[in-house]
């Protein structure tokens, strides 16, 4: 269940309690969404054993006597709170960042002084660093409102989108299917009537999104199906059986990191590391692998091998040009 999708359940939850007898088209409003998305929330609580009533003329509401029990934390899981919060407070740019940390303070705050007071004296010793992020994460968190919503309802779109390489903006209709993080920045995958199958698309390259009137059903499995081993986002239509050998220098940084599913490793005695992985394509590895210039060999496929060799010479040669 996405993130949005939760924080909207429990709003829905506390318009109930609050406003008992509260009608249909003061829920949408109140929650921004459509007639179908408001019942499918109802099916999401009553499957969650929260039970909603509709009597004709009277609204929605609660069954009597339901109540959201008391959230007792330990000091440890109110720090985790706090630490979760810290983290996202490093990275605001990030979207459905501000409903996260909202839901946290709610939640800390609903804690008794004492249990916050130490939590808060134990998390002042915790410093947390930013990690990257675009450059117009404006864009990217306001994209993704608007895409999490045709998801949810199962809606499709008009989109303008222009691809790394210079040229017009692709204009298409898109049925996206899931919104995806990965390498540090979101991505939806979804059907593309221009191409007429699964894609994906960088948020923050679109353009403009405008959902329409077409709805469809969201396919399961649709990550697994679309990237399958790809190393990160672009599958390469053939699997292979890669293994590097790391030298002691970065040995153990390379090990400590789980790079791809796949991942195995064995240190060697002399503290060399020989690093496996079942990737689909090499491309995107070869990137990753020059990143580690001459600390690292390719000991198997040949095809990677070459790659990263081509890579190395080409840079090469731009330093040695005058």
């Amino acid at each position: 269940m996405s993130l949005s999708r939760v924080h909207r359940l429990v709003r829905l939850i506390t318009l109930l309690q609050s406003r008992p007898g509260i009608d249909a088209e003061e829920l949408m409003e109140e929650l921004g969404v459509a007639r179908r998305t408001l019942f499918r929330d109802f099916l999401g609580l009553k499957d969650a054993g929260i039970p909603v009533f509709h009597e004709k003329g009277k609204g929605y509401r609660l069954a009597e006597g339901f109540f959201l029990p008391p959230i007792n934390l330990e000091h440890v899981e109110v720090i985790g709170l706090l630490l979760l919060g810290r983290i996202a407070a490093a990275d605001r740019s990030r979207p459905m960042t501000g409903p996260a940390l909202s839901a946290i303070r709610k939640l800390v705050a609903a804690m008794p002084a004492e249990v916050r007071e130490v939590a808060a004296g134990l998390i002042d010793t915790v410093d947390i660093t930013a990690d990257r992020s675009p450059t117009d994460g404006a864009a990217e968190s306001r994209w993704y409102g608007v895409l999490q919503s045709c998801v949810d309802e199962g809606r499709a779109c008009g989109i303008a989108y222009r691809a790394a390489a210079d040229g017009q903006p692709l204009e298409t209709e898109l049925h996206p299917y899931v919104l995806h993080f990965v390498n540090r920045a979101w991505y939806v995958l979804g059907w593309s009537a221009a191409h007429d199958e699964v894609r994906v698309f960088k948020l923050v390259r679109f353009e403009a999104i405008e959902p329409n009137a077409v709805t469809f059903e969201r396919p399961r499995g649709v990550v697994e199906a679309k990237l399958g081993n790809a190393w990160q986002l672009i599958p390469g239509g053939k699997e292979y059986d890669v293994e590097l050998e790391f030298t002691a220098k970065v040995a153990r940084n390379v090990v400590e990191v789980r790079w791809h599913r796949t991942q195995s490793h064995r240190l060697l005695k002399d503290g060399r590391a020989r690093v496996r992985f079942r990737v689909d394509g090499v491309d995107e590895v070869a990137w990753w692998v020059c990143g580690y210039a001459d600390q690292v060999k390719v000991l198997k496929p040949a095809a990677l091998r070459e790659r990263v060799r081509s890579m190395h010479a080409a840079a090469l040669a731009r330093y040695e040009a005058p």
